[in-house]
């Protein structure tokens, strides 16, 4: 009883410390709940059973580089999305990237196509050429590509020309 009579100030600040610590782990994990999960969740359950080995990509590199028309293919893999960006050449029409995209999907097995989402990016080199990138993306219900809107070419430097006229 001596003892706690004595000490008083340091044992109200042991428990006050304590109560604090308390209150700021409670007050983390409401504001920052779930730190120790994966940032996909359970999401990607499954995945190792639908591997998409190198020899894949570079098949569909190969085959998509047989026309002349592309220019460079890339791929990544973001959890269960491929992305794949095809560079084609300046003269390439909107309905002819669709075609080389659409060709894509037949490049992949039934069993990734029913796992995986496909988004295929198809660009031009030239920056001026604003009609580009066009976008397919097929999702793992759906059998074909489906597009973002068709853009028309616009320059600024047309735009600039028709006010200096007038």
């Amino acid at each position: 009883m001596k003892f706690l009579n004595r000490n008083k100030l340091v044992i109200a600040v042991v428990i006050m410390f304590l109560v604090l610590v308390v209150f700021v782990a409670t007050l983390k994990n409401i504001l920052v709940p779930d730190e120790g999960k994966a940032a996909y969740g359970d999401r990607l359950d499954g995945i190792e059973n639908y591997p998409i080995e190198n020899e894949v990509y570079e098949s569909i590199e190969t085959k998509l580089k047989e026309n002349t028309k592309v220019t460079e293919v890339t791929h990544q893999l973001h959890g269960k999305i491929i992305n794949l960006i095809i560079t084609v050449s300046d003269d390439v029409s909107v309905a002819d990237a669709k075609t080389i995209a659409n060709s894509t999907v037949s490049m992949f097995s039934e069993d990734d196509l029913s796992f995986y989402t496909l988004q295929v990016y198809v660009k031009k080199d030239n920056p001026e050429l604003n009609n580009f990138p066009i976008i397919g993306y097929k999702g793992t219900k759906t059998k074909e590509l489906v597009f973002t809107k068709d853009r028309e070419i616009t320059k600024e430097e047309d735009k600039e020309e028709a006010k200096d006229e007038k």
